[in-house]
């Protein structure tokens, strides 16, 4: 039983990683016509995306967006 749970174990740990795309983009609008920009940083959770965004002060509208890979 044990030698069952010792193969389980290392078939769990050295099989391929699940990779989540948790990256966010911070986009700008400075206008209601121009089109979004987006900062240069990349953040890997939504709440620092968020933190980021009200340090933020400029005119215009700020979101935070999943990347699609």
């Amino acid at each position: 039983m044990k030698l069952y749970k010792l193969i389980l174990f290392m078939v769990v740990t050295l099989s391929a990683p699940i990779q989540a795309n948790n990256n966010y983009n911070l986009l700008i609008k400075a206008c209601m016509d121009c089109s979004w920009i987006a900062y240069p940083e990349v953040f890997k959770l939504r709440e620092n995306c968020e933190i980021a965004r009200q340090g933020i002060f400029i005119t215009g509208m700020t979101r935070c967006a999943r990347i699609d890979e």
